[in-house]
C-alpha cells in the first residue's frame, strides 16, 4: 500500500511541475502577476514533493520539462529579440558592439527577418551588453533566418549547456561526497527551467563554464581552469569578481598558470568586437552601475532616493560609484577570509561574493539568482534556494493593474525575507 501511495505522490509531483512549466511557458502573460505567482508556486510545491519522497529518474524528468518548451515563444521576457538581432548583425558582418539598433533602421527595409526583429525590439537606442561568447551563440541561432527557427535553435543550444551543467554538478557533488539529491534543486527548479530554457537567458552557459573551471582548478589543472574561467568571463563579465578569491586560494605557486590561461583568451575574445567601438559607452552599458531604470534592486532604489534628497537630481552618479567601491571592498574581504579554507568551503565564499554582486546590481533579474543557487549546492547555505523561490515576486513590476506602492512593498518584503534567512545562515557560513 505504501508503495502505491508513493507512486501516486511521484506522479502528482511530476504533474505539478509539468503543469507549472507548461502554463508559464505558453499561457501566462507577463502582466498578470497573480497567475505568475500561482503557477510558479505550483511548480515549487511539485519540487518540494519530489525532494521529500526521493523519486528516481530526475534527469529524464528535468529534460522533458525543458523539451516541452522547445517551440514556445518567451512571454515573460523579450530579451531573446535582442539576442537574435545581435546574431543577425554578426551574420551580416556588422559588429553588434558598434551600433545601436536605431542607427541600423535601414536594415529593416532590405531583410524580412531584420524587419521582424527590429519591429519587436523594445529598446532601440541602446548598445548590446552581451559579451563575445554569447554573440557567437546568437550568431549560430540566427542562421535559420527565421524568428521561430532562431528561438528553437537557441533553446537547443542552451539545453545542451544545461545538460553539461547537470553532468558537472553531479561530478562535483560526488567528488566532495555531498548528497546527490541536491542536484534536483537545480535540475528540477521551476526558476531554472523557466528562466534558462523558457526565457532563453544565457546564465546557464556562464554557470557551465564556471563550474567546469572550478572543477579543474580543484584538480590542480590551473592552466586549463584559467582558460575555462575566461570562457565564463566571455559569457558574463560577472566572472571577474571570482578571480581575487581563486588567485588567493591558488597561492604564489599557482596564480601565474591561472592568469596565463585566463588573460590571453579573454583579450582575444573581446578584441575583435571592441576594435572601433565606443569603449567608454560600452563600459557604462556593460559594467558601470549607471542605469537609472532599475529592476528589483533595493540598493539602487535606495541610492536613487538618496541622490534626489542630497543632490536634488538623479543625474549625479557619485553615490553609485561609492557603492561600486563598497562592492569591491566587500568582495576583497570575503576573498581574503576564504583564501586558506579547504576546496569545498570555497564554494561558500563564491556564493557570498555572487550574492553581494547581485544585490549591488542595478537590475536584479530572476535569472541572476540561479548563479548563487547553483554554487550554494556545495555549501550549507539555504538562502539562495529561498531566494530562487521569492525572486518571482519581482514580476509584480510588470503588472500595470497593481499600484506602484504595492509593487515596492512586495519587493521590500522579498528582501526582508531573504535577509532574515541570511542571518539564520550566518552560523552555517564557515561550516564544512
Amino acid at each position: 500500500m505504501f508503495s502505491t501511495q508513493k507512486k501516486y505522490l511521484k506522479f502528482g509531483s511530476v504533474l505539478f511541475l509539468f503543469f507549472s512549466i507548461y502554463m508559464l511557458g505558453y499561457h501566462v502573460p507577463k502582466n498578470n502577476f497573480s497567475q505568475e505567482v500561482a503557477f510558479f508556486s505550483i511548480g515549487c510545491f511539485g519540487l518540494w514533493m519530489f525532494m521529500k519522497y526521493d523519486f528516481p529518474n530526475s534527469f529524464l524528468i528535468g529534460l522533458l520539462l525543458r523539451l516541452i518548451l522547445i517551440v514556445s515563444v518567451p512571454i515573460l521576457s523579450d530579451e531573446y529579440i535582442r539576442f537574435l538581432w545581435d546574431g543577425y548583425l554578426t551574420g551580416d558582418a556588422i559588429n553588434p558592439f558598434h551600433f545601436k539598433p536605431i542607427e541600423l533602421s535601414s536594415l529593416a527595409d532590405h531583410s524580412e527577418i531584420a524587419n521582424i526583429l527590429y519591429s519587436d525590439l523594445e529598446n532601440k537606442n541602446k548598445l548590446t551588453k552581451s559579451p563575445p561568447l554569447n554573440q557567437w551563440i546568437f550568431y549560430f541561432s540566427s542562421l535559420t533566418q527565421s524568428k521561430t527557427g532562431g528561438i528553437i535553435l537557441l533553446r537547443i543550444i542552451l539545453i545542451g549547456f544545461e545538460i553539461g551543467t547537470y553532468l558537472v554538478l553531479k561530478k562535483i557533488l560526488t567528488r566532495y561526497k555531498i548528497d546527490i539529491k541536491k542536484l534536483s534543486l537545480y535540475w528540477l527548479n521551476p526558476l531554472v527551467i523557466i528562466e534558462l530554457t523558457g526565457n532563453l537567458y544565457t546564465e546557464g552557459v556562464f554557470i557551465f563554464f564556471l563550474l567546469i573551471a572550478l572543477l579543474n582548478l580543484s584538480q590542480m589543472q590551473d592552466l586549463k581552469g584559467g582558460v575555462l574561467l575566461s570562457l565564463a568571463f566571455c559569457t558574463k563579465i560577472m566572472a571577474i569578481i571570482f578571480v581575487p578569491l581563486l588567485l588567493l586560494k591558488g597561492g604564489k605557486y599557482r596564480w601565474k598558470k591561472l592568469l596565463i590561461g585566463f588573460l590571453p583568451i579573454s583579450i582575444l575574445a573581446f578584441l575583435p568586437f571592441l576594435i572601433g567601438s565606443n569603449t567608454s559607452e560600452l563600459w557604462h552599458n556593460i559594467i558601470a552601475p549607471v542605469n537609472k531604470n532599475t529592476f528589483n534592486s533595493i540598493s539602487f532604489d535606495f541610492i536613487n532616493t538618496m541622490e534626489i534628497h542630497l543632490f536634488k537630481t538623479e543625474k549625479n552618479h557619485l553615490i553609485e560609484y561609492i557603492l561600486f567601491i563598497i562592492l569591491a571592498i566587500i568582495t576583497t574581504l570575503i576573498s581574503w577570509q576564504f583564501r586558506h579554507r579547504n576546496r569545498k568551503v570555497i564554494f561558500t565564499g563564491l556564493t557570498l561574493i555572487s550574492s553581494v554582486c547581485i544585490l549591488f546590481s542595478p537590475d536584479v533579474y530572476p535569472s541572476l539568482i540561479i548563479i548563487p543557487l547553483t554554487l550554494s549546492l556545495f555549501s550549507n547555505l539555504s538562502y539562495p534556494l529561498i531566494w530562487s523561490g521569492l525572486v518571482f515576486l519581482s514580476y509584480s513590476w510588470f503588472d500595470q493593474n497593481l499600484p506602484i506602492e504595492l509593487k515596492k512593498t512586495i519587493i521590500i518584503i522579498e528582501y526582508l525575507l531573504i535577509f532574515t534567512i541570511v542571518l539564520i545562515n550566518r552560523k552555517k557560513t564557515f561550516r564544512v
